[in-house]
């Protein structure tokens, strides 16, 4: 089959959906020492909350210690489930990808890719709330109801439990003629439809059941139709009033599957589970209507059996968009970021897959996501919850294929390990239980208790920043940041204050300027603990500082105390000018108590 070359682009992207992962000989997991070595075998959990590494000869045994990588096979959920539409960022890389729950005033419900399993994460902890880049959700159906304000319904389709994806219910087309019709309120024409669709495996001649996606076409309507049954044994796409289209035979499987039909004015794309089925021109005006049908012929010589059906779930329309970049001006409020880059600032009510309100001025609004790339909440942040165990962040794909934007990533301690799942307790997303075969890589810090005490980033200084890299909020608050925590107790044992800081100027980097002037005392960032000082951040930075690290200052065991404590970090100025500040980024602050041997208060 030949191949046109605009669609590389999209072509690499719908067949990494559902795609085998490369190197199958290759060992299912390693270890990589924090001298580069790797070593083939399986990570194991044993007593008091230490990990193991077994070889695969079962003669090594490597105790884990801080600094230490493990890969793993990572294979993504079932192509059926589609890309994750939402991701939750919580700072310093970490997210979790799938759909929308629910948002209320304390938290927010993220479901996986599959919707079989939920994570519930403290308001107070999440940073934004983005589409995925370049696309935003016109509609997303997984038929818990026929909506009969989206839906015009001809024949009986109903709904059906005892075959679904998502939810509760499938959406049951039954073979002797019906449909579903959705005709845009707002039509556009460069988007992605995508359906997990059930295939019985069964032949009927003279019935077929089908999706019909209609543009409005310079010279009159032009539809295309993907085939997903019953009178033959291979999918089908055909245009009778569109774009001529090259097809490659795809046979029928039974089983869920995921049809994804790309459309734009230059190029078509039809795909199922990431594998090419039909390509082509595009069509020459917007998308107006979506059909979910199905017909009988002549040729259907006798009812159907009752049996015989379709079963649609999970259905989106996604139009596609540039994204249009911004800075949060107000990060003392909640901002709904709209399509053009515009910016409303409020508060955030509610929200769900649909719709978000948000209140503005006294005022409720209510948006739905074809409008809106993402929502940023306002930094309200709150000290988490401890956690204790083996300290790591994980990573694990949270959408079939290899695309990095579909991976999960989150730190917290090890708390359990099994052949099936890895369970990860988090400062603000409680435990999750991770499927051991999704992830793909483990980085261990080190067996300890670790107190987050503000996850947000804040920006010291004196001067708007405009350059790269860009701190954040752009807007600096001065010299002065301060938080205050509760300890139940202080552990036994060596105490760390753990900052994750950018562009911070240190004694021993490659800026001879300031790195003198922090020697002799100028333009430091001190630290301060319940109003008595003793350190500061300059001389823990080794580089120049450009992108985020994570910096251990000892804290004297003597100025921590059981109930509330302060934590103040100050600027001074230079010697001629007490006014002028280095403008750094703290982007995360945490209490660490390290537990075990030596090495492991200390991760490189």
């Amino acid at each position: 089959m030949r191949c046109l070359s605009g669609l590389i682009p999209v072509v690499a992207t719908l067949t990494s959906l559902g795609q085998p992962p490369q190197g199958g000989n290759e060992p299912r997991e390693f270890l990589e020492s924090i001298h580069g070595i790797r070593t083939a075998g399986r990570l194991e959990l044993v007593s008091e909350g230490r990990l193991q590494f077994v070889s695969d000869s079962g003669e090594k045994v490597v105790p884990v210690e801080p600094g230490m990588t493990f890969r793993l096979a990572g294979q993504g959920p079932d192509a059926a489930t589609g890309l994750a539409p939402f991701r939750l960022e919580l700072g310093l890389g970490q997210r979790l990808c799938g759909r929308l729950g629910k948002i209320d005033d304390r938290e927010l419900v993220v479901l996986d890719s599959s919707g079989s399993s939920k994570s519930v994460v403290a308001r107070t902890g999440a940073h934004a709330l983005i589409q995925r880049p370049g696309e935003t959700l016109v509609i997303q159906d997984g038929f818990e109801s026929i909506d009969p304000n989206r839906w015009s319904v001809v024949g009986e389709p109903m709904l059906a439990d005892d075959l679904r994806i998502t939810g509760n219910h499938s959406l049951k087309i039954p073979a002797n003629g019906a449909s579903l019709t959705y005709r845009l309120k707002a039509p556009f024409p460069v988007g992605r439809f995508e359906v997990a669709y059930h295939d019985s495996g069964v032949k009927s001649e003279g019935r077929q059941w089908f999706v019909d996606l209609t543009f409005r076409g310079l010279s009159g309507p032009e539809t295309i139709r993907a085939i997903l049954g019953w009178s033959e044994e291979s999918l089908a796409v055909e245009t009778p009033t569109g774009p001529a289209l090259a097809v490659q035979r795809l046979a029928r499987k039974p089983g869920w599957h995921r049809l994804g039909i790309r459309f734009g004015q230059d190029l078509t794309e039809v795909g199922v589970d990431g594998n090419e089925l039909a390509h082509g021109k595009g069509f020459s005006g917007p998308l107006i209507e979506v059909r979910l049908a199905s017909v009988q012929n002549g040729n259907a010589l006798k009812t159907p059996e009752e049996s015989l059906a379709g079963h649609l779930d999970d259905l989106r329309l996604i139009k596609f968009s540039d994204t249009v970049g911004g800075l949060e001006t107000d990060v003392s409020q909640d901002e709904v970021r709209l399509i053009g880059g515009d910016q409303i600032f409020g508060e955030i009510r509610e929200a769900d897959s649909e719709h978000v309100k948000l209140s503005v001025d006294g005022s409720i609004a209510t948006l739905s996501w074809g409008e809106i790339t993402g929502l940023f909440f306002r930094r309200a942040s709150a000290p988490a919850a401890p956690v204790e165990g083996m300290l790591a962040r994980a990573e694990w794909r949270a959408s079939a294929g290899d695309d990095p934007l579909d991976l999960n990533v989150m730190e917290g301690a090890v708390v359990g390990l099994s052949s099936e799942n890895l369970r990860l307790a988090t400062p603000y997303a409680g435990t999750l239980t991770i499927p051991r075969k999704r992830i793909t890589t483990l980085q261990v810090f080190g067996r300890g208790r670790r107190i987050v005490i503000d996850p947000m980033a804040h920006h010291l200084g004196d001067e708007i920043s405009t350059l790269s890299p860009i701190l954040d909020p752009p807007q600096p608050e001065g010299g002065t940041l301060e938080r205050s925590f509760d300890l139940q107790d202080v552990p036994e044992g060596s105490a760390f204050l753990v900052l994750d800081v950018v562009q911070v100027v240190g004694e021993q980097a490659d800026v001879p300027t300031f790195s003198d002037m922090v020697k002799r005392g100028e333009l430091r960032t001190n630290v301060k603990i319940n109003g008595e000082p003793f350190d500061y951040l300059n001389r823990y930075i080794k580089t120049r500082n450009e992108t985020p690290e994570r910096i251990r200052i000892p804290i004297p065991r003597d100025q921590l105390r059981a109930g509330k404590n302060t934590i103040r970090f100050d600027q001074g100025g230079t010697a001629n000018d007490p006014n002028y500040l280095d403008d750094l980024g703290i982007l995360t602050i945490a209490l660490e108590f390290p537990v075990g041997r030596t090495s492991d208060a200390n991760p490189p």
